[in-house]
């Protein structure tokens, strides 16, 4: 499954990448999250998902402020990865390019799709969400 999204962000791209990248933020605007912190090049969560409460470890694969942040999951029952380039707007702001990649094969065919649609959905609020509070 796949989801992807362009966001404009009335912020500096050094401001939306600094925000995203302190994980520390994590459960203020991405559902599901109730703690993360960061150790190197590792970051561990806690989260609400599928049902039950989950602690993933994730690896950062790339970070070039204020371009590039890229983690792929690598201890979830659901495999998968999310990389978010950062842009100028020319305007001042940034245009955030995201996309997330998962892994749901292990679900039979109708649970990976409803699966799928979820996550989808979850992942654009989540983005908006990001939006939102970046720009009060």
């Amino acid at each position: 499954m796949r989801a992807e999204l362009t966001i404009e962000i009335a912020r500096t791209p050094e401001d939306v990448f600094d925000y995203l990248t302190d994980v520390s933020n994590l459960p203020s605007w991405q559902s599901g999250v109730h703690a993360a912190r960061r150790d190197g090049d590792r970051i561990h969560e806690s989260r609400h998902m599928l049902g039950r409460e989950l602690s993933t470890t994730l690896a950062i694969e790339a970070e070039e402020r204020p371009r590039v942040f890229a983690i792929r999951a690598l201890d979830s029952p659901v495999p998968f990865g999310v990389r978010h380039e950062l842009e100028p707007d020319g305007a001042g702001g940034t245009r955030l390019h995201v996309v997330g990649e998962g892994d749901a094969g292990m679900l039979p065919g109708f649970a990976a799709g409803i699966m799928a649609r979820r996550a989808e959905k979850q992942f654009r609020k989540d983005f908006e969400r990001l939006k939102r509070m970046l720009e009060t």
